[in-house]
């Protein structure tokens, strides 16, 4: 399992590569990101599929435009995802806008110190049992890391024991188990700090 210092290095690779000319490499780049990018977007502007379509590939435009900015501090994910969140800032300022669309664009500072700081807190069962609170769900899994949410979906929608969950994402039964849990800190943080705003807009 790669630590943060090492992804960032990977990614500064896969930059250096795809701006030599490496077509695989873009081509995998954009198949890594794309659909976590889509769930991030796609909640952002309503859940409306031909938006968020155009949003994604516009993003992918100006982010293969613009690699050679990107400078490691954070992953090529995390970058990605600002490009995107640029993207629809300019779509928001074209029509108005619903309120969980609303309350993601002005969580997303908190949503990163959540991410960046986590604290040891149960996950609620109740967050992913009850039909109500899908679109909730759905919002907070498009703000998490793909590893966290992939992990997430893994164990709560497909039933994969962690060791399974290790399997299918190459890494071992202990250190799968300390991804899961991080990914529920994450997942319950978010979620509470998105069901809190939204109540304030109810």
């Amino acid at each position: 399992m790669l630590d943060a210092t090492e992804n960032h290095l990977a990614d500064q690779l896969l930059r250096d590569s795809i701006l030599s000319g490496d077509r695989g490499a873009a081509e995998g780049l954009f198949r890594r990101e794309m659909e976590s990018v889509y769930e991030f977007v796609h909640y952002r502007v309503g859940r409306q599929q031909a938006i968020a379509e155009d949003v994604v590939q516009d993003t992918f435009v100006t982010a293969f435009e613009r690699l050679e900015t990107y400078d490691g501090r954070s992953t090529l994910h995390t970058w990605i995802c600002g490009i995107a969140r640029n993207k629809i800032r300019e779509y928001r300022r074209k029509r108005k806008t619903t309120s969980i669309e609303q309350i993601l664009a002005d969580s997303d500072a908190d949503i990163d110190a959540i991410l960046s700081h986590l604290e040891t807190e149960p996950l609620p069962d109740w967050v992913v049992e009850h039909e109500e609170t899908a679109e909730l769900v759905g919002a907070t899994l498009s703000s998490l890391p793909p590893d966290y949410r992939e992990a997430l979906v893994s164990k709560y929608v497909d039933g994969l024991s962690v060791a399974q969950i290790g399997g299918r994402t190459g890494r071992s039964e202990k250190a799968a188990e300390s991804m899961l849990h991080r990914a529920r800190l994450s997942f319950s943080r978010v979620f509470q700090l998105l069901a809190g705003k939204r109540g304030k807009h109810a």
